[in-house]
C-alpha cells in the first residue's frame, strides 16, 4: 500500500538512518501480525514480556498540541529501541528500531513525530477497513447474483458459504443445517471444508449442541475460544459426536459462529460458521455479517422452493396436457371405432361381421364365443384356432369375471404356444359369452385394447338385441302354440300348415319348467341357451321350439325321429348335464306320441302333467307321462296330502318304533316281493312259519286283512308312496 511506503520513509528522514520493523495487533488478531521490515532476514515475533513492559514505559504526559490523545510506550534494550503507540480500541503498534549509533542510548522520539506516525497507523488502519469492507460488498454482491442468476440450490448455497469464509478472516469451514420434519432432525444441506462422505450422517436434535439451541431460540451464538466452544457443545451426543469428528477433527476448532435461517417467523435452518486453523478473532460485526448472509440463504432457499413449485406445475401442466391429448386421440379413435362398428349393427350385419371388422382393425385372430346359442365365431375365414376353451371351461371361468383373462394353451401340430385374452360380455349378471384375441405378446397395445373394448361393447348390444328379437319369437310362437291347442276342424287345419304341420303326422309334446331362477335376467338368457341346444339336439325332427317365461315347449315330428326312446334318453342327458352345471333346475316331461292335429293338444297337458308331478315331489329331471303308471293318478295331490296318507297307515309302527321295527321291515319286504311268501322269508333270512306269524302280528296291529282287495290295495299305496316321499317323511 502506498501509505505503508510513505510511514517507512517518513520514519527513515525523521529518525535517521537505522532499521525497522512493525509489527501491529488490532482486535481481530490473537498475535502481533508482521506488517513491515527493513531488516534484511524476516525478524523474529518480538518475547510475548515485550509489549507489556513497552506499554509501562510511558512518555511524559506535557501538554501538546495535538487533539487527540493516545498511549504511547518507549524501551531500550540494545542493540534495539520498542516503541509503543495505541490505536483505536484494542488496536496497537510496535515498532523496533535498530540504533547504528549505539552510543545515542538516550534518543527519544518528539511528539511532532509520534503524532504522525500515529496518524499515519490510523490512515493504515483506515485502508485497510475500506478494502476489508469493499471486499465485503463485493462478495456480497456476488453471492446475491448467484442467488438471482442461478436456480441450482446446492451450487448456490455453497457459492454463499464460501464468499462468507472469504469474508471473515477467522473462518475456514462452513455447514448448513436444514429441519426435516419428518426425522425431526437438523440435517446437514451443504458443507464446505468437511468431508461431505461423512458430514451428512450428523443429525442434530432440536435443543442438542450449539445449532440445536440457536434453532430453538432464535438465538445468534459467538464463541472464541476453544474452551467456550467445548462448553456450548457439551450435550452433543457420542455418535453426532463421532461423524463430526469424523468429518473434521474437534481438537483443532478453537471458535464458531451460528445464526438461525428463518423464513418469516418460521425457522427453517441453522448456519454455522467454524475456526479450525486461522489465528484471528470473530468479531461481532462478523456475526451480523453472517446474519445478513442467513437472510440471503432463506432468499436462496425460497426461490429455489419457489422455483421447483413452479416447474412441478408447469411439468404437470405439460403431463396433463400430453394426457388430453392422448384422451383426446383415444375419445377421436373410440368414435371412429364406434361409427364403423355401429353402421354395421345398425345394418344387421350380425354379430359375425362385425367380429370380422374387429379382426381387421385389430390385425389379429378373433373369436366370437356366444354364449346364448353355443356358435364359436372367428374373425378369420379359414380359423386357426376353433375352440380353446370348452363351453363348460368358460362357464366357469367368466360368469363372475369382470376383466380380461389371458390363456396360453399349446399348438401340438405346430409345436408352439399361442395365447388368447378373453373379454367377457356381460349385461347386467348375465353372461352373454366373451371375445377372445390372439396375441402371442400376453399384451395388447393400446389401440388393439381401444378397439377391442368399443368392440365388446358392439357385441354386447348385438347378443342383447338377438337376444330381445327371439324373446318377441318366442312370445309369437307361445301365442300360435296355445291358439292352436284350442282350434278346431278347418280353423286348426289352416292353423297348423302356416307352421307347416301335417293333418296325419305323428307328433309329441316336450315342456320344461326352469326351478328356482329368481333372476329375471338370468332366466330369460337361460331360457333363450336352452330352446337354442334344443333346436340343435332335435334338428330336423322339433317343429316348434320356444320359452316363455320360465317354461319351454318343444312339439315334435315323431315320423322324422321314430324312437321315442332315443328322445326321452337325449333330453335326460342334456338336463342332467344342465342340473349338473348351473345356478338353476330344469324338469321337463314328455307328453305321448298321438295322430292328428288334434291330439296335439292331448300329449302337451300329458308332458305339463308330467312336469306338475316333478315339481309337486321337488324334483328335476326328465320324466315320460306314459311311465308314471299308477302315479297318473295322483299327480294333482300335494306331498303334504300323500304324506299325510302314508303317515295314517304306518303310525302304529312308529308310535313304536323300537318295538316294531322288525314288522314294518317285514311289511315292506313282502310288499316289494309281490306277497311272495317264499322270497320274503328268503330276504329277511327267516323261517316260512315264523314270516306267517309277523303277518298276523302285522293285520292284527294295523287292523287290516291282506287277503281282503281293499286292505291289500291301501297298504300297497302306502309303501309306494312311502318310496315317493322318503326324502320329506
Amino acid at each position: 500500500m502506498r501509505t505503508l511506503q510513505l510511514l517507512q520513509d517518513y520514519l527513515f528522514q525523521t529518525w535517521g538512518l537505522m532499521e525497522i520493523a512493525i509489527w501491529v495487533k488490532t482486535k481481530r488478531d490473537r498475535h502481533l501480525r508482521l506488517l513491515l521490515s527493513t531488516e534484511e532476514h524476516p525478524p523474529k515475533q518480538p518475547e510475548a514480556r515485550v509489549l507489556p513492559t513497552v506499554k509501562k514505559h510511558a512518555f511524559s504526559s506535557a501538554p501538546r498540541a495535538f487533539p487527540v490523545s493516545y498511549d504511547t510506550g518507549y524501551l531500550a534494550e540494545p542493540p534495539y529501541i520498542y516503541l509503543f503507540i495505541s490505536l483505536e480500541e484494542e488496536s496497537c503498534a510496535l515498532i523496533r528500531l535498530t540504533d547504528e549509533v549505539r552510543s545515542n542510548q538516550s534518543w527519544k522520539p518528539s511528539w511532532e513525530s509520534l503524532d504522525v506516525t500515529w496518524l499515519f497507523f490510523r490512515l493504515l488502519e483506515s485502508e485497510e477497513t475500506i478494502y476489508s469492507t469493499n471486499y465485503v460488498l463485493s462478495k456480497t454482491m456476488e453471492s446475491t447474483r448467484s442467488i438471482s442468476s442461478s436456480l441450482d440450490l446446492d451450487r448456490v448455497i455453497h457459492d454463499v458459504i464460501r464468499n462468507t469464509l472469504s469474508v471473515i478472516p477467522a473462518a475456514d469451514a462452513g455447514l448448513l443445517h436444514m429441519y426435516d420434519p419428518k426425522l425431526e432432525r437438523l440435517v446437514p444441506r451443504a458443507a464446505v471444508g468437511f468431508r461431505e462422505s461423512v458430514i451428512h450422517c450428523f443429525r442434530l436434535q432440536v435443543g442438542e449442541s450449539i445449532a440445536g439451541k440457536v434453532f430453538q431460540d432464535g438465538q445468534p451464538r459467538i464463541f472464541h475460544t476453544q474452551q467456550e466452544v467445548q462448553a456450548g457443545m457439551a450435550d452433543l451426543s457420542l455418535e453426532n459426536y463421532e461423524h463430526l469428528n469424523d468429518a473434521k477433527e474437534l481438537r483443532h476448532l478453537h471458535g464458531l459462529m451460528s445464526v438461525p435461517i428463518s423464513r418469516g417467523d418460521q425457522r427453517i435452518g441453522v448456519l454455522v460458521i467454524h475456526q479450525f486453523h486461522q489465528e484471528n478473532f470473530f468479531l461481532n460485526s462478523d456475526l451480523q455479517l453472517l446474519q445478513d448472509v442467513a437472510h440471503l440463504t432463506a432468499i436462496a432457499l425460497d426461490n429455489a422452493r419457489l422455483y421447483a413449485d413452479t416447474k412441478a406445475a408447469l411439468e404437470q401442466t405439460a403431463q396433463l396436457g400430453k394426457e388430453l391429448q392422448l384422451k383426446h386421440n383415444d375419445l377421436v379413435k373410440r368414435t371412429e371405432i364406434h361409427e364403423a362398428l355401429k353402421n354395421l349393427s345398425l345394418k344387421n350385419k350380425g354379430a359375425a361381421a362385425i367380429i370380422h371388422a374387429l379382426g381387421r382393425m385389430v390385425g389379429q385372430e378373433i373369436l366370437l364365443y356366444d354364449a346364448l346359442e353355443q356358435q364359436v365365431h372367428s374373425s378369420h375365414k379359414r380359423p386357426a384356432i376353433e375352440m380353446i376353451l370348452s363351453w363348460d371351461e368358460l362357464n366357469i371361468l367368466m360368469p363372475s369375471r369382470r376383466h380380461p383373462l389371458w390363456v396360453t394353451a399349446r399348438d401340438n401340430a405346430e409345436s408352439r404356444d399361442f395365447s388368447f385374452c378373453f373379454f367377457p360380455l356381460l349385461n347386467g349378471s348375465v353372461f352373454l359369452g366373451c371375445l377372445a384375441v390372439r396375441s402371442d405378446r400376453l399384451i395388447l397395445s393400446d389401440l388393439e385394447r381401444l378397439t377391442i373394448e368399443q368392440g365388446t361393447a358392439i357385441i354386447t348390444l348385438e347378443l342383447v338385441k338377438k337376444q330381445s328379437l327371439s324373446s318377441v319369437f318366442f312370445k309369437r310362437s307361445h301365442d300360435f302354440f296355445q291358439h292352436l291347442l284350442t282350434s278346431k276342424g278347418t280353423e286348426l287345419t289352416s292353423q297348423a300348415q302356416s307352421f307347416g304341420l301335417i293333418p296325419g303326422a305323428t307328433y309329441l309334446c316336450v315342456h320344461g319348467v326352469l326351478l328356482r331362477c329368481y333372476d329375471l335376467a338370468r332366466q330369460e338368457a337361460h331360457i333363450h341357451r336352452i330352446v337354442t341346444r334344443w333346436k340343435q339336439l332335435f334338428a330336423g325332427s322339433e317343429v316348434i321350439t320356444y320359452g316363455f317365461h320360465n317354461q319351454l315347449t318343444m312339439l315334435v315330428d315323431v315320423q322324422a325321429h321314430p324312437h321315442l326312446r332315443t328322445i326321452t334318453e337325449r333330453m335326460s342327458e342334456y338336463v342332467t348335464e344342465w342340473n349338473q352345471h348351473e345356478d338353476c333346475l330344469l324338469a321337463v316331461g314328455v307328453g305321448g306320441a298321438y295322430s292328428g292335429l288334434e291330439a296335439i293338444a292331448k300329449s302337451f297337458e300329458e308332458a305339463k302333467k308330467a312336469v306338475q308331478y316333478l315339481n309337486n315331489r321337488n324334483r328335476s329331471g326328465v320324466v315320460r307321462y306314459d311311465e308314471l303308471g299308477v302315479n297318473q293318478l295322483m299327480i294333482n295331490q300335494t306331498p303334504e296330502d300323500m304324506q299325510a296318507f302314508v303317515r295314517d297307515v304306518f303310525r302304529p309302527f312308529w308310535e313304536h318304533h323300537e318295538r316294531y321295527a322288525e314288522l314294518e321291515k317285514t311289511l315292506l319286504t313282502y310288499i316289494k316281493c309281490s306277497l311272495s311268501a317264499n322270497q320274503t322269508a328268503s330276504e329277511l333270512h327267516i323261517h316260512i312259519n315264523t314270516l306267517y306269524q309277523r303277518l298276523r302280528k302285522i293285520e292284527s296291529l294295523l287292523r287290516i286283512d291282506l287277503k281282503q282287495p281293499e286292505d291289500l290295495l291301501k297298504i300297497q299305496l302306502a309303501c309306494h308312496l312311502r318310496s315317493e316321499t322318503a326324502g320329506t317323511l
